[in-house]
């Protein structure tokens, strides 16, 4: 009995949203579908390095290059002038370490083969950290400054003197592969 009353709500949910049920634009069932566009291009710009040794991960690295974000037209609480260089927001996590610092102990990040002009540790209530993804409690996170690099491809190095590197690549004015909040619009239209 339950599941035959759960499939009717079900299907009259379901027969509501896409026979063109009015949604309130802020109600909470219209936040569900409205695209958060910094943190949809964030995630586009987002990847992960590791460096591994013995199986197991000694440092991880998530990067979210940031002139995509702050250049997007619906930005609204971190737009800047990004023309003086490449911005990152890096986390980092490196094992047996308190403080998770990247620039130190044998560790280096370049972009291109060029190392940061400047790194700046985020503290836990800067706002930045509020719009990225991936986010997690146990790594440190800095906004770090590049040189400005010619060309479409960016190549993000992460290593160390002993467990190697990993390297990220980026595209400039990369697309997503997929959007799905695009399909649900068409299906909607």
């Amino acid at each position: 009995m339950y599941k035959k009353i759960l499939q009717i709500s079900t299907t009259i949910i379901t027969m509501s949203l896409f026979n063109g049920c009015v949604v309130k634009e802020n109600s909470s069932l219209a936040q569900l579908f409205t695209k958060d566009d910094i943190y949809h291009i964030s995630l586009v710009n987002t990847h992960k390095a590791q460096l591994i040794a013995s199986l197991e991960t000694k440092a991880l690295l998530t990067a979210t290059y940031l002139n995509p974000v702050y250049k997007s037209e619906k930005c609204k609480n971190f737009c800047m002038n990004t023309s003086d260089g490449e911005y990152f927001f890096v986390g980092v996590f490196i094992e047996d370490s308190k403080k998770n610092e990247f620039n130190n102990k044998g560790y280096l990040l370049t972009l291109n083969g060029q190392k940061p002009i400047s790194i700046k540790l985020l503290d836990k209530n800067d706002p930045l950290r509020y719009e990225m993804p991936m986010m997690n409690n146990w790594s440190t996170y800095y906004k770090v400054k590049f040189p400005k690099v010619q060309g479409e491809k960016l190549i993000l190095t992460f290593e160390n003197d002993r467990f190697g590197r990993d390297t990220l690549v980026y595209l400039r004015d990369q697309k997503p592969l997929f959007d799905p909040l695009e399909g649900l619009s068409k299906l909607h239209n």
